[in-house]
């Protein structure tokens, strides 16, 4: 099978070969902010609307003072964004979702700067999405270094995250106290942690009061499109897209099939008859076209697209995009000069293009978040000891550990275990001649030599895991460095939850984030804790 390209190595080190995929050009430089700035100077939003509902949704998250001031800029038509985006994950999920919220905070004021005009740092909440498995759990560091998970109860019945209720506090409260390290900032995490619970209305709700208490002295806006207020702004894009469907779906094939043509992967997959919006009746549905006529997904009852137009305009709120359509509604919403992506991400903005062409937009820069990898000092010093890299960590342990294990096997245990089994098949050979005896002494000698094979076996397993019991403390140690610098066999960022830092070092560990260079890549950085 092909091995994909990398599109996060090619864009950091190629940019000229995917240049195409990324139509307003390389985050790393600054001509490109300038013309992306004046190119949005040239088009009309509705700023007042768009501020007086976000003033609205923060009066009731108590947004910070340089919160509110973020959004009075967004009145002021020299006020571009910068923004970036995630489902409402739990104690806000994993820690790429801080990275994410600090890289748009960072590169807002870095601009603000450089362009001379106000730039607002901007998070979107996906809330009207229902991925449940995505945004369900969280992992968390317990005191012993051990992995603890931290989920909500259900399923999610399959409706939006933004329109689930939080669940009770003695819920989260019955994990994370078992979960959160023993520490002196411990009884204020979790009293905000039960605060936030207990003052929001819902998963959304929850998530943007926990990420705005880790980031409130930089000013982040958070955006809910499932506010209603939001759904009658974005009306009229919902329109255009259920007008110009087929054109977006051609759009998307085309730009699709190029970025396949160069040996990456395609992250959306087309069917052909989605027209990427979804309606909610009440159950989240994708909209489809099938032999000239619209259906929800699953349904047989057929829709015309007056119906649907009349729909829209008496309950926009009914309506949402899906990862096709979202960054084309975020342009028509905000003056936005820059995307902070993921990596995931970043493959799937290379799809869209042509999609943002079909309705007279350009795409805006795509500037990749910071990736981080945390040391605490004892692993650290775990790594020294065992003189291993990141990387080794990264391929996983367990050779590591075997190796141990079998290192310091002073006793030579499957020499002296395969000279056993080699005694006991000689005993055996020389018992074959009593087959003479009896028709039925044939099998009973291979049963019997089974059962005794068994049982060295059995001997050789138990003699090891005592030999596991000798090499305990760097077990522990290899162990507790896979669970916090590559837990489940995965990046650190994608996984742990930034209440297990917080916990351990207040939030000043936030400040730590904030304080690492802006490099407009992928390149993972090293914060030594």
């Amino acid at each position: 099978m092909k091995e994909m390209r990398n599109p996060m190595k090619t864009m950091a080190t190629c940019f000229e070969q995917v240049a195409l995929f990324f139509p307003s050009g390389n985050p790393k430089i600054q001509e490109n902010f300038e013309r992306r700035a004046a190119y949005l100077d040239t088009r009309d939003y509705s700023r007042e609307s768009l501020a007086d509902a976000l003033k609205a949704f923060h009066k009731n998250l108590g947004a910070s003072t340089e919160t509110q001031q973020m959004i009075e800029e967004l009145r002021q038509k020299e006020t571009l964004v910068v923004i970036t985006g995630q489902q409402a994950g739990i104690l806000t999920g994993p820690l790429y979702t801080l990275y994410k919220a600090m890289t748009t905070i960072r590169l807002a004021k870095e601009q603000r700067e450089k362009l001379g005009r106000p730039v607002v740092p901007v998070f979107w909440i996906a809330g009207d999405d229902h991925d449940w498995l995505e945004i369900r759990e969280t992992y968390v560091l317990n005191s012993d270094g051990k992995l603890s998970s931290c989920r909500l109860p259900g399923d999610g019945g399959g409706k939006s995250v933004g329109n689930q209720q939080v669940p009770a506090w003695e819920t989260i409260e019955a994990q994370l106290m078992g979960a959160l390290p023993d520490s002196e900032f411990r009884s204020t995490v979790l009293k905000q942690c039960k605060q936030f619970l207990e003052q929001a209305e819902n998963l959304t709700q929850w998530f943007a009061l926990t990420l705005q208490w880790l980031v409130s002295k930089w000013g982040l806006v958070f955006f809910d499109p499932l506010l209603p207020e939001f759904k009658r702004l974005a009306a009229p894009m919902y329109e255009r897209i259920l007008k110009m469907h087929t054109d977006v779906r051609d759009a998307l094939a085309k730009r699709t099939e190029e970025w396949v043509k160069l040996g990456f992967e395609a992250q959306i997959q087309q069917t052909g008859i989605d027209v990427n919006l979804f309606l909610s009746l009440p159950e989240r549905k994708l909209i489809q076209y099938v032999d000239q006529t619209f259906y929800l997904k699953g349904q047989e009852e057929p829709w015309d697209l007056d119906a649907l137009n009349e729909l829209l305009a008496q309950a926009p709120e009914r309506f949402s995009p899906n990862v096709v359509t979202r960054p084309v509604v975020q342009e028509y919403l905000f003056p936005t000069l820059a995307y902070v992506p993921g990596p995931g991400e970043l493959n799937y903005w290379a799809q869209l293009g042509k999609v943002f062409e079909t309705f007279g937009f350009i795409m805006p820069i795509l500037y990749p978040r910071v990736s981080v990898v945390l040391l605490t000092a004892y692993w650290q010093k775990s790594l020294n000891k065992e003189a291993l890299t990141l990387d080794d960590v990264y391929g996983g342990l367990e050779k590591h550990q075997e190796r141990c294990v079998r290192e310091r096997d002073d006793q030579h245990i499957d020499e002296r275990i395969d000279r056993l089994r080699m005694q006991v098949e000689k005993a055996y050979a020389e018992l074959a001649p009593l087959k003479e005896i009896h028709v039925n002494v044939e099998d009973w000698l291979i049963r019997n030599e089974a059962k005794v094979n068994f049982q060295v076996d059995y001997l050789k397993k138990k003699v090891w895991q005592a030999q596991r019991k000798r090499c305990r403390e760097e077990l522990i140690r290899l162990q507790e460095l896979q669970d916090g610098i590559a837990p489940n066999h995965s990046r650190q960022e994608r996984v742990l939850n930034p209440l297990s830092f917080v916990a351990r070092y207040g939030l000043s560990f936030v400040d730590r984030i904030a304080e690492l260079p802006m490099t407009g890549d992928f390149s993972e950085h090293q914060v030594l804790l």
